[in-house]
């Protein structure tokens, strides 16, 4: 049995948290009830639970306070947050503390299941029961990003029975056995979520998204004979076979939807959702063309359009593309290679004013410029020497967490000029790492007849560019800097009387005492009989 602390001042929360669900059936014991925060956190270090689930704000010890300590003291705890009204600030700092999920206020009972569930299969308790929704959660999860993956690359999808033989799921009523039915539909949606970037974490759009797909899958089952839905990088996918297309049914069902969603609202400010949905097919063999719609309707919803879009109703272009002229996408990659930021952000400016003005232009075509650009400063700094970041693969999947063509621009502005920032800092100290290992060496060995050609070869430069390079670094030449080296250690010498002026001439590696005394003189400004008596 898994052990669970329950934590909220509100008696009748706890009461409620109790009798939801049959714990014990899902395989849990309540090992404590806590109505403070201090409490719940003496409970925990006695009884070792596996799964915390606490009210945000309590007396004596917050929420997030209480999570903060509970990790350290059993840092593989796993932590459910109960949120109200208004508490997205607490929110987000507690899912940046490790939480697991959340539950809104007035709780609900097949939210809490769904969540336990997915915490007891992390878990590895899952019994029979939850094996089978996860094992076809997966299956769903799968047939849909194989689904995404040939809609983008225009090909037809398997049949009925192909996706039945494949992925477990089955796209036909029970009771209809191995034939379509005659006027049966199938049909793609995209649900996307969207919350602003800046303001989330990835444990928060993850968190949002599983929720998300849990109120997708509850509320498709009801126009669907048979359905499926997952994640994709474009948002959820959810496929939908049906005898007939109901436009009432799936409007009401996509205002359901949304309206669900966008109760998060208290832990994701600026939550928006658009819903996509692709044409009716015939078959589940042209479900790929029903998604590809969808996606390219999502995509649209950067230029501005409604939140509920049908591509039955829709003139959808798939013929308009965007194409970076090559003497931009030259500009890209000259900034990122000479880690130009100045240069970077003019040439953003400039190509991103051009997209403006194109005639028609919709997301795929600003999708299209995104990754041109991501692409074009991508190869730029790969030119560098260093080793450069690896951030085109996840920049890219970030287009769909954008919700307007600005936030697209402001997004390639923020995170290239960061990462050609990060690459300055890296080339200085790379290039001043050398130095200070040749400071090193001068400081050790400046008594031996050293040379430029010796001590660049010792740091592996030749000697033009190192002597460049160490003045540029240290504001001296190098001869410069090994005689100023050796006139601090002699001053250091001249204190001690047993040392005559010829002794520590040598001993800082001269041989001429004349050169000797006129270069101490010409650095300190006395000659070097004159600096001992000083200290006599």
């Amino acid at each position: 049995m898994l052990k669970v602390i329950l934590a909220d001042d509100e008696k009748k929360v706890i009461f409620l948290l109790q009798r939801l669900i049959d714990w014990e059936q899902m395989g849990y014991e309540i090992a404590g009830i806590a109505h403070d925060g201090l409490s719940a956190l003496r409970l925990i270090e006695e009884t070792q639970p596996h799964l915390l689930v606490t009210d945000i704000r309590m007396p004596g010890c917050s929420g997030i306070d209480l999570i903060r300590q509970a990790r350290e003291l059993q840092p593989t705890l796993h932590c459910i947050i109960i949120s109200g009204y208004r508490e997205f600030e607490y929110a987000q700092k507690a899912i940046k503390y490790g939480v697991e999920d959340y539950l809104l206020k007035p709780l609900k009972k097949d939210e809490l299941y769904s969540i336990l569930l997915r915490i007891r299969d992390r878990l590895g308790e899952e019994g029979n029961q939850s094996s089978r929704r996860k094992n076809t959660a997966n299956h769903q999860e799968q047939l849909l990003m194989d689904l995404r993956d040939t809609a983008l690359r225009k090909l037809p999808f398997s049949n009925v029975d192909e996706i039945h033989d494949s992925y477990g799921v089955d796209l036909l009523p029970e009771t209809e056995g191995r034939e379509t039915p005659a006027g049966n539909v199938f049909y793609a949606m995209v649900i996307h979520p969207d919350i602003p970037d800046t303001e989330s974490g990835p444990g928060s759009r993850r968190i949002l998204m599983q929720h998300s797909l849990d109120i997708v899958r509850k509320n498709i089952e009801k126009i669907s004979e048979a359905s499926a839905a997952g994640l994709i990088p474009e948002g959820i996918a959810a496929i939908i076979s049906a005898p007939s297309f109901d436009a009432v049914d799936v409007r009401q069902c996509s205002t359901k939807i949304r309206k669900e969603i966008e109760q998060q609202r208290d832990l994701f400010w600026g939550i928006r959702v658009s819903i996509s949905i692709g044409k009716r097919k015939p078959t589940t063999s042209e479900l790929s063309a029903s998604l590809r719609e969808a996606v390219w309707l999502c995509a649209d919803r950067v230029c501005g359009r409604a939140s509920v879009r049908d591509a039955e109703s829709e003139d959808i272009s798939f013929d308009s593309h965007y194409r970076m002229q090559p003497g931009i996408r030259k500009k890209f990659q000259e900034s990122a290679e000479y880690l130009d930021r100045s240069f970077f952000e003019a040439t953003l400016a400039n190509s991103f004013s051009e997209l403006l003005r194109l005639r028609p232009l919709n997301g795929i075509m600003a999708a299209e410029w995104f990754q041109e650009v991501v692409r074009a400063c991508s190869f730029g700094l790969a030119q560098q020497k260093s080793n450069a970041p690896s951030f085109e693969e996840d920049l890219i999947k970030r287009f769909w967490y954008c919700r307007s063509l600005q936030e697209i621009h402001d997004l390639l502005l923020q995170e290239i000029t960061g990462v050609i920032g990060q690459m300055q800092e890296e080339k200085a100290e790379q290039e001043s790492r050398p130095i200070t290992l040749a400071k090193k060496y001068i400081q050790e060995h400046f008594e031996e007849p050293l040379r430029l050609e010796d001590v660049s070869e010792m740091v592996g430069f030749n000697a033009t560019y190192f002597s460049s390079l160490f003045k540029k670094e240290t504001g001296q030449g190098f001869a410069d800097y090994l005689a100023h080296v050796r006139i601090e250690r002699a001053k250091s010498l001249l204190m001690n009387d047993d040392c005559s002026v010829m002794d520590v001439c040598e001993m800082v590696g001269y041989k001429d005492l004349k050169y000797f005394s006129r270069l101490f003189k010409k650095i300190t400004g006395i000659s070097p009989s004159d600096y001992r008596k000083l200290y006599r």
